[in-house]
């Protein structure tokens, strides 16, 4: 199977973590080296000598390197020893699907990899260091190095530090998720994917390409070959979905000659783990379990849980308002040819809502930011779709009545539901 389609979205996964990214500057130190140490050399043949504050003696620069390199790999050491431990504590009590997000930081990465060019740099030059030859500007790009790499680690420690900051994290994530909003909002569709299934003619099974989670559905190519084929690709799954090899991935109407069967498997890769890139839905899942964790019995934090629903119905809010609805892709001449199941802000809110209204029964504070969430996405939801949110808000009241607050209080949040009802009805 497969054509190779590698799209700058499954490109971007090897640029993840501590690995790519910070292997290719830790061994651009080599390439330094090997540079500075010839152009030195070119310098003093052609009769250039230093200046006597950057002179120093083959000894004194071994010495300078050997300092550098060991301190560099010390602080390289000490680097990876706060992430793991920082990420194991995250992981505990924020999430551990966040520990991928902390994995992506650019900050982190170009850290690692400039302490890690720091300690190549400087063994290479010890490397090539001999009685007769010059290494006075290499001591000068070593020094250079090792004072980026200083700024860098006070610069890593304070990213740190904010990223385990639950207000903070909450914050990226929702901006992660106000832009996979804005590129879905960019592509959305006239109609939802329900009303382009083709009613008449025969279609073809496409079987899942193997196990794990759809990633995202790269349509560009596929529309252009079932422009070409005369038929039009209906996915039965979105990104996010998990699949197996006898699930269906799609159907194919009216390609006689099966030429878009790989072409469909390859469209949609499967992944081991879910990814936030292409899956907008990840996102929202991702604080609604920081929210589910907050307001579990074992850690019991309600702000945090209040940050999250504010987040999201925000979020929500913006969604609505703007009409998305993904998941229908036209050809130049405005034929459908590529189908899966609508992405929308209902769908979207039935992803998130009810769960955080069930978990937060009981809890006055986090009821009353349901209550207000609620009213900020139904005011900003068309009239003929605001139903879906005013059921919520009763299923809010109703959870509050079979709560175990006061009777008083239960008086008091069904109240401010009831007003909410009139002023949206």
């Amino acid at each position: 199977m497969g054509t190779g389609m590698q799209t700058p979205r499954e490109l971007v996964r090897y640029f993840r973590g501590f690995l790519t990214i910070p292997a290719a500057i830790s061994l651009s130190g080599l390439v330094v080296a090997g540079i500075v140490f010839k152009t030195e050399q070119a310098l003093v043949t052609w009769g250039w000598s230093a200046s006597d504050w950057l002179s120093v003696s083959n000894r004194t620069a071994s010495d300078v390197l050997s300092a550098i390199s060991a301190a560099s790999m010390s602080a390289l050491v000490m680097v990876y020893s706060i992430v793991l431990l920082v990420y194991t504590l995250a992981a505990g009590s924020i999430g551990p699907r966040l520990l991928q997000r902390f994995g992506e930081d650019r900050v982190n990465q170009i850290a690692v990899g400039s302490l890690g060019a720091t300690f190549l740099y400087s063994l290479m030059i010890l490397w090539l260091v001999r009685d007769d030859t010059s290494v006075n500007l290499a001591v000068v790009v070593g020094i250079i190095y090792s004072i980026v790499s200083v700024l860098l680690l006070l610069l890593f420690v304070h990213t740190v530090s904010t990223r385990v900051t639950i207000d903070q994290e909450a914050a990226r994530i929702s901006e992660a998720l106000d832009r996979q909003v804005s590129t879905a909002i960019e592509n959305s569709a006239d109609i939802p994917s329900s009303e382009a299934i083709p009613e008449k003619g025969d279609k073809r099974p496409v079987p899942a390409s193997g196990t794990g989670y759809l990633n995202s559905i790269n349509t560009e190519e596929l529309v252009r070959a079932a422009k070409q084929a005369g038929a039009v690709v209906v996915f039965d799954v979105q990104p996010g979905d998990f699949m197996v090899p006898s699930d269906i991935l799609a159907n194919v109407h009216g390609d006689c000659n099966e030429s878009l069967n790989d072409l469909a498997q390859a469209a949609a890769p499967l992944i081991p783990a879910r990814d936030p890139n292409g899956d907008i839905r990840f996102s929202v899942h991702l604080l609604v379990e920081i929210a589910l964790r907050a307001l579990s019995p074992g850690v019991n934090d309600t702000f945090t849980a209040i940050v999250c629903i504010d987040r999201l119905s925000a979020s929500l809010a913006r969604a609505w308002s703007s009409k998305l609805c993904t998941g229908v892709y036209r050809d130049d001449d405005g034929a459908v040819r590529v189908v899966y199941p609508s992405i929308t802000a209902e769908s979207l809110f039935h992803d998130s809502m009810p769960a955080l209204r069930r978990a937060a029964r009981g809890n006055g504070l986090v009821t009353a930011a349901l209550i207000r969430a609620l009213v900020r996405i139904a005011e900003a939801a068309p009239e003929k779709e605001a139903w879906a949110v005013v059921d919520e808000l009763t299923a809010v009241r109703d959870e509050t009545r079979e709560s175990d607050m006061l009777e008083r209080d239960i008086d008091k949040f069904c109240g401010q539901i009831e007003t909410a009802m009139r002023g949206l009805s």
